[in-house]
């Protein structure tokens, strides 16, 4: 699931965001991809609607998260860990 997860939430950062898919390792930290605080907010409703997760108590970190983070965050979001 890891792996279709991290396209996933990859797909919207490109094709939503238009972020530079070579720019997205599991390395880069989320506020280094050169988003707007708008496109932050984005990226964070769009993650929430399309995989049903609560991300509220972790907002206010998210941009400090590496790509890699954020999609285990979410997944064990949806794993209800």
């Amino acid at each position: 699931m890891t792996g279709d997860l991290s396209s996933a939430i990859r797909e919207i950062l490109v094709d939503d965001l238009e972020v530079d898919a070579d720019l997205i390792t599991p390395d880069v930290r989320i506020d280094s991809l050169e988003l707007d605080s708008l496109a932050a907010v984005e990226l964070i409703t769009v993650v929430k609607e399309q995989f049903s997760v609560d991300l509220s108590e972790d907002e206010s970190r998210l941009g400090k998260l590496t790509f890699g983070e954020l999609v285990e965050l979410v997944n064990s979001r949806l794993s209800g860990s």
